[in-house]
Order: C-alpha cells, then sequence, then structure tokens
C-alpha cells in the first residue's frame, strides 16, 4: 500500500508506526494521511488518521490512539486507558472516527456514487500491547453494519484485506478511477495527485543486507582506475538531486494550490481566513464603545498583518443572532458574555482564550424576584394568571435556570427582554416576577428575592478555529499582554476556562419542556402534557434515499428504534440541524406525527414541517 502525505507534514508517535505498518502491508491502495477532508456542503474540515481508498472499492477510515494501557468504556461513554481519559472529538475515539465515515461518505455520494449504496468503514487502532474492555466492540475482526471496530496495529493488514464490497461498487470505482477519487476527497488536482504517487520518498526503514567478504583478486587482474570511483559517487549524487527535485515539486505544488474562496490562505494543507485579505472581526454583545480602546490597541500590534480590525454586535443583538455568527465562524474574536454562547463556542470548536467578568466568582446564580410589597412569597403562589418577565430565549440566567425551576407551573409570560427591562416591568407592576442575575436585585430595597438557582459557570473569550495557528498564538499573546487599563474595558483577564457539564444536563432538560410550550399563547405551560411530549431520541446515523430524502436512524428511550424519513429541504430549515451531518448524534423530539409500528419492532415517521423535529441538543 502506498502512504500519500500532504506537504510539510511528518507524522510523529503512533501515527508513524501506523504509517510504517499500511506501507509494508499487502493491499492494493492507497493510505492519505495528515489531510484535511472538507465536509461535501459547508467549509468544515476534518483531520483523519488515516483514509484508506483500496481496489476494487473499499473506503476505510482509521483513527490511531497510542494509548498502551487497558480501554474501558462504551460506544456512547467516555473512554479510559488505565483511568486515564482517551482524548478524543466529540467524546470517545468510535464516536470521532465514526463521525469522519459519515464526511467521507457524504462528500464521495456528492461527487463520486450519487444513488449507489455503499459504505464507508471505520476502525480504531490501537498499539499491540493494548487491552481491551470496551462494552460490545469488535476485536481485530471486520464485522458488517454498524458496531464498535477496534484494532491492534499489527493486525491491520489481516483485517483490511477482509473487507469486501459490492459489483456496482466496484465497477462505479473502476469508471472513475482511483486516482479521480482521492483528487475529488482531498481537492487536489489529478495532475499533482500523480506527482504526489510517482515520486518515491526516501525510505528511512531499509534493512541492511549482510556483506559478503571482498573475493582475493587474482595475479594479473586490472585494478579499477581510482577515477571510475569517482564516477559511480557521480551518479548516486544524481539520484538524490533527482529524488531531491521530485520532493521540492511536490512542496511547490501543494504550496501553490488555491483555497475556494480568495480570503483564505492554505497552511499544511488546510485553508484558513487571511486576515491580510479580510477584516478580524471581533464579536460582542454589549456596548461598541467598551471595546473601542481594545480595537485600538489590536489593530495596532497586529499592524500591516490585519487589513482591519471591526467589531460586530451591541447590547440590543440577541443570543441567537450571536450563536449563528459563532457557528458559521464569522466572527474571529468572541467575547461570549453568557455560558449558552461559551457552550456554542466550544461546541464549533473555537479555543480559549480568556475569562470574562474576571472581578466576580467563577459561577453566578440566577433569581426569581418581585416587588417587596407583593403578596407572592414563593413560588408555591405562582398562578396561571402570574406574569413573570423573562430575558432572551438563548439567556442562561433569564430564561434557562428560570424555566428549569419553574418545571410543572402554568404562567403567564413575556419575554425577550434584557436585564434592565425586566427589573423596570417589575418596579412598574406590569410583571409580578422578574428573572435576572442574583447580584443585580439582592440588595436592591425595591424587590424581593423569591427563588435562587443553582450554580451558573461563567463564560469568557474564544478563537475561531478557521485563524491560522499563528495568527491564533499571536493573538493570545496580545491579549494576555495588554494594558490593564485595555483588560478591565473589555472586561476579560486571565482565568480557567469553565466546566459546562452540569450545565449541559439542565439546559437539555429546558429544552424538552421548550419543545412542548408554546410561547405564543398565555398562560404557557412549563411542563410536557403525555400527548404532547412526542417521540424522544438520539439521532445515530442517516442515508441518502435519492430524490432529496433523508432517512434518519432515531434510537429511543426504550430501546426501540424508527426510521425517520425527512426530505432535504424540510430538514434545512430545521433549527440547530440543517444537515444530516448537523443532527446525527443530537437528541431530538418528534411531535404532532404518529409513528406507523412495524412487526419487527421498530417504527416509521415521516416529517413533513420542520416545526415537528425539534433538536435538544443545539450544541452537542
Amino acid at each position: 500500500m502506498k502512504v500519500l502525505l500532504p506537504e510539510g507534514v511528518e507524522l510523529q508517535g503512533f501515527e508513524r508506526e501506523l504509517k510504517t505498518t499500511l506501507e509494508q502491508a499487502q493491499l492494493a491502495g492507497y493510505a492519505l494521511m495528515g489531510f484535511a477532508f472538507r465536509e461535501a456542503f459547508s467549509s468544515s474540515l476534518h483531520q483523519i488518521d488515516a483514509l484508506l481508498v483500496m481496489e476494487p472499492g473499499v473506503f476505510v477510515c482509521l483513527e490511531a490512539k497510542g494509548y498502551k494501557g487497558k480501554w474501558t468504556g462504551s460506544a456512547n461513554e467516555t473512554w479510559f486507558s488505565d483511568n486515564k481519559k482517551i482524548e478524543a472529538v466529540g467524546g470517545n475515539p468510535y464516536i470521532q472516527v465514526e463521525r469522519y465515515s459519515l464526511v467521507i461518505k457524504d462528500k464521495l455520494r456528492s461527487c463520486v456514487f450519487q444513488d449507489i449504496p455503499f459504505w464507508v468503514n471505520y476502525f480504531v487502532v490501537a498499539p499491540d500491547t493494548t487491552k481491551f474492555e470496551i462494552e460490545g466492540a469488535v476485536i481485530n475482526t471486520f464485522q458488517v453494519g454498524r458496531s464498535v471496530q477496534i484494532c491492534h496495529v499489527s493486525k491491520i493488514q489481516q483485517v483490511l484485506g477482509s473487507i469486501k464490497t459490492k459489483e456496482n461498487v466496484a465497477a462505479k470505482f473502476k469508471e472513475v478511477g482511483i486516482k479521480k477519487i482521492i483528487s475529488e476527497l482531498t481537492g487536489i488536482s489529478l495532475e499533482k495527485i500523480e506527482i504526489l504517487i510517482n515520486v518515491q520518498p526516501p525510505d528511512h526503514t531499509t534493512v541492511k543486507l549482510p556483506v559478503e567478504p571482498p573475493k582475493p583478486k587474482p595475479v594479473g587482474t586490472t585494478v579499477e582506475p581510482p577515477h571510475n570511483q569517482y564516477i559511480h559517487f557521480s551518479k548516486i549524487l544524481s539520484c538524490f538531486v533527482v529524488v531531491g527535485a521530485g520532493i521540492f515539486a511536490i512542496l511547490y505544488y501543494f504550496n501553490q494550490t488555491p483555497c475556494e474562496a480568495a480570503t483564505e490562505t492554505r497552511v499544511n494543507s488546510i485553508c484558513y481566513k487571511d486576515i491580510t485579505k479580510k477584516p478580524l472581526i471581533v464579536g460582542i454583545l454589549t456596548s461598541p464603545k467598551q471595546y473601542s480602546e481594545f480595537k485600538t490597541y489590536l489593530k495596532k500590534q497586529l499592524g500591516s498583518q490585519a487589513r482591519d480590525v471591526v467589531v460586530e454586535g451591541n447590547s440590543e443583538i440577541t443570543y441567537k443572532e450571536a450563536q449563528n455568527n459563532i457557528s458559521k465562524n464569522k466572527w474571529d474574536i468572541v467575547f461570549a458574555n453568557s455560558p449558552m454562547n461559551g457552550m456554542r463556542a466550544k461546541d464549533n470548536s473555537y479555543k480559549w482564550l480568556e475569562r470574562m467578568f474576571p472581578k466576580y466568582p467563577l459561577t453566578y446564580q440566577s433569581a426569581l424576584f418581585v416587588r417587596s410589597d407583593s403578596s407572592i412569597k414563593s413560588i408555591k403562589d405562582i398562578k396561571s394568571t402570574t406574569t413573570i418577565a423573562l430575558g432572551d430565549f438563548n439567556s442562561a440566567s433569564s430564561f434557562y435556570m428560570p424555566t428549569y425551576d419553574l418545571y410543572g407551573k402554568s404562567m403567564t409570560v413575556t419575554a425577550g427582554h434584557r436585564s434592565s427591562k425586566i427589573r423596570e416591568l417589575v418596579a412598574n407592576k406590569q410583571a409580578d416576577i422578574g428573572a435576572v442575575v442574583y447580584t443585580t436585585v439582592k440588595d436592591d430595597p425595591q424587590f424581593r428575592v423569591i427563588q435562587i438557582s443553582r450554580e451558573i459557570p461563567s463564560t469568557g473569550v474564544y478563537l475561531s478555529p478557521k485563524l491560522t495557528p499563528t495568527v491564533q498564538k499571536q493573538i493570545q499573546n496580545i491579549l494576555e499582554n495588554a494594558p490593564k487599563k485595555i483588560k478591565e474595558q473589555a472586561n476579560y483577564d486571565i482565568g480557567k476556562e469553565p466546566d459546562y457539564k452540569q450545565f449541559r444536563t439542565i439546559a437539555l432538560r429546558v429544552d424538552q419542556v421548550l419543545s412542548c410550550a408554546n410561547f405564543s399563547r398565555n398562560p404557557v405551560q412549563f411542563f410536557c402534557n403525555a400527548t404532547s411530549q412526542g417521540i424522544l431520541g438520539r439521532v445515530a446515523g442517516f442515508t441518502n434515499q435519492g430524490n432529496g430524502t433523508i432517512r434518519l436512524r432515531l434510537e429511543r428511550e426504550n430501546d426501540k428504534t424508527c426510521q425517520v424519513f425527512v426530505s432535504s429541504q424540510t430538514l434545512n430549515k430545521i433549527t440547530d440541524g440543517s444537515s444530516p451531518e448537523i443532527i446525527n448524534r443530537k437528541q431530538v423530539n418528534i411531535i404532532g406525527v404518529e409513528p406507523i409500528e412495524l412487526e419487527d419492532g421498530t417504527c416509521q415517521l415521516t416529517i413533513e414541517n420542520p416545526t415537528q423535529l425539534v433538536v435538544l441538543q443545539p450544541g452537542a
């Protein structure tokens, strides 16, 4: 098998061992290592340890994990090696590599196979000394279907060689050609793929053969003139020059490969935003005046390296707008201002930089409050006619936490307000109860707190993954070394990144309630009726059925599965689930659709309206 590497990539550690094993494998095809693969219908990139493209039409994603202890875990849980967490994107190596296989499958479907059913297999690869206690895992064997498949590195050839493909897949594979398919997957032209394939890299694993002792020369034999030795040396030198020139050609061509967008630059085969061509965007949710000196400072420090620095957002922008900007990587630096926005940044691969609100504790609380002369003493006194003023639908303190604390209640709701407006509504008796950050009302004599929430994690400043690693590091240094006055005005400083795990659980419960509640009609029920609860489950895979129809596999809480059919046009309109890749592995609630129960114990559902499918984990 031939291993292909992009320009400038040098594998280290266990990935290097995997590369050597693949090179020695007697398999027909190519292993693409160190490449970043773009999703078919978005700009998102995924760095896959190894993508194997093999004759006569076999595709395999490999995720290499060099942990040598005893592995424990399951398909849906974190994996550990001798009690040390195995780092992986999405939760564990199986989830990570399965996700990559779906990315490659979608890419191949769009450019090669179209309506021909095919499969992209996937394995987690481990050192030979690793022991496995992963629940339900298939070890060192290929099994058809969706399962946790793990392989010791020395068993790679044996396992991969047992994978078969279908005749129609093989025929299409042959028709298109393996080099063309690699070109489509990597975005590299056929000409450059040919150069990459044909230039043989230096072999660092050559085995030295035993050298025979020199034979005595018979008397009268002509001794080779010294100048012939120089001729042989010059030939060897010429070979090195040819090989070196070939490698240089690869480096040159990869450096010259343009990104699809003119405002992007390529670094190690990945396209990043070029801030010399497009302004650096700072996203905020407060007054732009607060960041005027920060903007000036950042612009001065970057100098000619940035075309411009632009501050976007204000105190009127909604959390939903901010989160959309984060999801689309529109904001390069995000002053999140809320854990809801911080979670969205983390879920979109933004990098933690600094902590916001450094003068306050690492956690804070939400409070339900009333006027000091109100007859309402506790949440037990709330009736359906009681009016509550809530904040933005994505606010942690003024919406999510109060909704969690009000579970089971029915009341009149006015929502979408800023903290100052909520206090004003309660003070003027336009609302009976308000929800704000606890510290804003705890010492105000005109108000009385009737409920304090659980701890809410703080938030911080995040950096977009679309910036080059060099620019990311530079901006991090600039922010860390900013003058004290700049940091105070922009409300940030060095601090520990918060843990959102517990808060995510609360947010998920609230999302379930919101999928049932109708905030356009009062009174609002902060619970789900048995009839309105819908069908809860987790999307665990998808298939493109052709003719614009997507089939989702839904794993329900009662261990049953359903096949959910939805058009790509309808799916595109679903908030936080606009494509099968985005909605995959997320918790959803299907409302107002009667399932068709099948004889095998499964069911079928058809989604005809985007309001019938609610994503309960927008940041999962």
